[in-house]
């Protein structure tokens, strides 16, 4: 699910929602009546609240430069409560070090270790056309793990518990949230128009200067 180049990745994401958002919100002028027809208005709209979602709120509510957004989580699914059974599941993903180092930031890691997790300390990977294969050791990269193995259910919780912390307070999450359709913001425009709509299903409307589609 994370690439090894996943932390330089969700820097360059971090910094540029930073950007984006700064300048946007040096641009408003609007009173505190417009968009009473809407739910909610805000600086950051997600769209999924599966890994990549959660992980991504989770980063912009714990970053200094993004602790003063506020925040939208819009995930379809219900808010599910986690119980840790002793039969493993069978849906994991493999995390590399960059991925350890990027929950490691966030605080999550510790919730993963906490739980449980499988350390690969050794890979082979051969061709099926061929004889070649090529191997990897954590004795090859200073006996740090090659890789770990976390269930998707396990990893989800250590984002969520994080997430849901008193630690992140300018992050709002809705569950069961259905998106209908959405109005990108057009360039050019007056002030309204400058801002994304996101349309539910249910009628509720929500504006927001970036819209991040995590869906899938």
């Amino acid at each position: 699910m994370f690439s090894t180049k996943t932390l330089s990745i969700n820097n360059l994401i971090l910094a540029r929602v930073s950007a984006h958002v700064r300048n946007v919100s040096s641009a408003r002028m609007f009173s505190d009546n417009t968009h009473k027809e809407h739910k909610g208005k805000y600086d950051v709209i997600i769209a999924g609240g599966g890994m990549v979602g959660c992980t991504l709120a989770c980063a912009m509510g714990k970053n200094s430069l993004l602790s003063n957004l506020k925040v939208l989580l819009l995930e379809g699914s219900a808010d599910k409560k986690f119980v840790l059974t002793q039969e493993y599941s069978n849906r994991v993903v493999a995390l590399s070090q960059n991925t350890k180092s990027l929950m490691s930031s966030l605080d999550v890691w510790q919730n993963v270790e906490n739980m449980r997790l499988q350390p690969v300390r050794y890979m082979q990977v051969w061709d099926a056309c061929s004889e070649a294969l090529i191997s990897f050791s954590s004795s090859d990269i200073m006996d740090d793990d090659v890789a770990y193995i976390v269930e998707n259910d396990v990893l989800m919780e250590a984002i969520n518990t994080e997430l849901k912390s008193s630690t992140v307070r300018n992050v709002d999450i809705v569950y069961g949230a259905k998106i209908e359709g959405y109005e990108l913001s057009k360039a050019g425009a007056n002030i309204e128009k400058k801002r994304n709509l996101v349309k539910m299903e249910n009628g509720d409307s929500y504006i927001c200067d970036l819209l991040i589609g995590a869906d899938g």
